[in-house]
């Protein structure tokens, strides 16, 4: 039943990527959640000792940070509600996930790599977002935007130091897909950036749940 899922969950992520790159609006407000509610119940149907109740309120608040971002105007100057309630909502995802990963247990070398891929990473892109967001909602939007990115970088380390590589892969694509929806949200647009944010995005979901799997 899992495999399965995973497959269906796949091919409707496949046909979200073609909504969004061709900008069939509606269509991508179908597959999108829908992407994630066939994760949910893969995650429900998984062997997930000790970690499945955490890795499926991971994915749920997920497809509500999904809601969010999509019901948001990415025309506005500032951040709308919605937005806001996304962001809060993959926030909680991240604690989820980070319950998850301490569960499943994490090694100290793996750990120490993590924290080097995610301090690289933040050095070259948290300061221009950071400032985009001070511009954009002042010194109290910076301020969530940088707890937020904090609690993404633990997520993104304990990831890479449960040893379980598509876990470790899932979390680094899940810092890089949401960097680079902060890049374009208080930076600057990025060719084809929705495409990447939204492909990046599933991949990572699905190895993380995949990477701790116990067996098929």
């Amino acid at each position: 039943m899992t495999v399965t899922l995973l497959v269906i969950a796949g091919v409707v992520a496949l046909g979200d990527w073609a909504a969004v790159e061709r900008r069939l609006v509606h269509l991508e407000y179908l597959l999108k959640p829908l992407t994630l509610m066939l994760l949910i119940a893969a995650a429900a149907s998984a062997d997930l000792p000790t970690v499945k109740p955490w890795i499926v309120a991971g994915l749920v608040f997920g497809l509500l940070g999904d809601v969010g971002l999509m019901l948001s105007d990415k025309r506005a100057a500032t951040p709308d509600l919605p937005f806001m309630l996304g962001l809060g909502s993959f926030l909680i995802g991240h604690v989820c996930y980070l319950a998850a990963f301490a569960r499943y247990g994490v090694h100290g070398l793996n750990v120490l790599a993590g924290l080097l891929i995610v301090g690289g990473a933040a050095v070259l892109a948290l300061p221009k977002v950071l400032a985009g967001a001070r511009r954009a909602g002042g010194q109290e939007l910076m301020a969530v935007v940088a707890a937020y990115a904090t609690m993404l970088a633990a997520m993104a380390t304990l990831a890479v130091g449960t040893a379980a590589v598509a876990t470790a892969i899932g979390g680094l694509l899940f810092l890089g897909s949401d960097m680079l929806i902060a890049f374009e949200r208080f930076v600057r647009p990025v060719p084809r950036g929705p495409l990447l944010v939204v492909s990046s995005y599933h991949l990572a979901q699905v190895l993380i749940l995949v990477g701790l799997i116990h067996s098929f």
